[in-house]
């Protein structure tokens, strides 16, 4: 094993991201995205656990993700495993890209500085790439919770199917078989393929546009239709207004910073702002289904540009989830306005607040 040291100087800032006076992910955020990313990286729930328990070593503010703790005290935190067992999570981890190992010669971790040089070695698990790839496990986050609903929509339509032909005929072979693989854990091709052998026509429990209801022939209650010729009056929900946001890029990276320092590539149309929004809603705790309602309700634009807002102000958020399902489709939709926040967050840029 070489012993690789990591130097860096007092005031030397590689990343913007690690200062006190910026927000660094929540550690629930990381570990939630990996658990539902876990399937497409290839991290079983107990690497996943050790890694978490790494992760609650680092103090929330901070200027490095290196962790100093000894395998005694991860062994503590995650209920008395064995130290082979860490070691081995370890080296998973390393595998995955996700952990750096910085071993110092007496092989223990530990942080030494020279103040006349204004350098400082440390030693330890560094947890950088894993910051560092978030953006890309959020996504596959994404990927795969819509994997995973794709899957258990087809599952149910298997079931469907297998049901109807079986009360047609007890004994069709196609159907038992049908069932009897349902008990198992089966891929998205594996569902498209059973579902295909099973059914060549939709399902009647699937609708895609609004069914006409059947009219009854009874004479004691006819229900046939009756044309009228003056129009009557409908009281309907007025839908919600989806409005054309009065803003430009340069104006959004200008006052959500923050947002901007997560994406990986460049930002120059509003394309690229609405596909950054997906990547970080799930990494401040806004379920998919959240987001889509909120994209019904306001557009894509504006429940991408409010997503670009909360990050800004996302640690004096207790449930980022609730705000925002509350000012995109809740309670407080109706006044709300994206464009707003955005003015309302580049003033306070300009114009900082003293204290």
């Amino acid at each position: 094993m070489a012993f690789i040291p990591a130097a860096a100087s007092f005031r030397e800032r590689t990343d913007p991201v690690l200062s006190a006076d910026n927000t660094i992910p929540d550690r629930h955020i990381v570990i939630d995205l990996l658990r539902r990313a876990a399937p497409l990286i290839g991290l079983t729930p107990p690497v996943i656990a050790t890694l978490d328990a790494m992760i609650s070593c680092l103090p929330p503010k901070r200027k490095h993700h290196t962790v100093f703790a000894s395998n005694a005290t991860l062994t503590f935190r995650r209920n008395g495993i064995t130290d082979r067992t860490i070691r081995r999570h370890v080296v998973i981890l390393q595998d995955a890209g996700l952990l750096t190992r910085h071993d110092s010669p007496n092989r223990k971790r530990f942080t030494k500085s020279n103040n006349h040089a204004g350098t400082i070695l440390r030693f330890g698990f560094d947890l950088s790439p894993l910051y560092d790839a978030l953006p890309r496990i959020a996504a596959l986050a994404a990927e795969a919770t819509a994997t995973q609903d794709q899957i258990a929509y087809l599952r149910t339509k298997i079931r469907a199917a297998a049901n109807d032909l079986l009360n047609s005929n007890p004994h069709h072979t196609d159907a038992t078989e049908a069932v009897r693989l349902l008990r198992r854990k089966l891929t998205l091709d594996a569902c498209e393929t059973l579902l295909t052998s099973l059914i060549t026509t939709p399902l009647a429990a699937e609708q895609t546009d609004v069914e006409t209801p059947q009219m009854s022939a009874a004479d004691s209650q006819n229900v046939r239709h009756h044309q009228n010729s003056n129009k009557e009056l409908i009281d309907k929900e007025p839908q919600p207004q989806k409005k054309k946001l009065a803003l430009s890029v340069t104006e959004l990276l200008a006052a959500c910073p923050e947002a901007s320092q997560y994406a990986l590539n460049k930002v120059e149309s509003f394309a690229d702002v609405i596909t950054h929004a997906r990547t970080l809603a799930p990494m401040i705790g806004i379920d998919n289904q959240t987001y889509q309602a909120a994209q019904d309700h306001i557009g894509p634009l504006g429940a991408a540009t409010t997503i670009w807002a909360m990050m800004q102000f996302h640690e004096r958020i207790k449930q980022a989830g609730a705000y925002f399902r509350s000012i995109t489709i809740g309670s407080k939709s109706s006044g709300f306005d994206p464009v707003q926040l955005i003015r309302q967050l580049a003033a306070r840029q300009h114009c900082p607040r003293t204290i």
